[in-house]
């Protein structure tokens, strides 16, 4: 019994660690920041589950999935063809 409430502390003390140790170090992390940016100059709710009626959510959606479509790619031989 005291191990199962032991391992449900070290449990319960891992995610607080998480949320509020490595989370908040994370808001500086170059391809993070500017999510956090976007969001707090737009005073979005970023805990809401929907953002259907928001304009700068779907400008957002677009703008992650062309920097995902279309990431910039490492040239292994310049002028290739040349």
């Amino acid at each position: 019994m005291k191990k199962k409430v032991l391992q449900l502390i070290m449990s319960i003390f891992i995610i607080l660690f998480f949320i509020f140790g490595i989370g908040p170090l994370m808001d500086n992390l170059p391809f993070i920041k500017p999510m956090i940016t976007f969001i707090e100059d737009r005073n979005i709710d970023a805990s809401a589950l929907y953002y259907t009626e928001i304009e700068e959510f779907s400008e957002a959606d677009i703008f992650m999935n062309n920097t995902m479509d279309y990431q910039p790619k490492k040239l292994l031989n310049n002028n290739k063809n040349n």
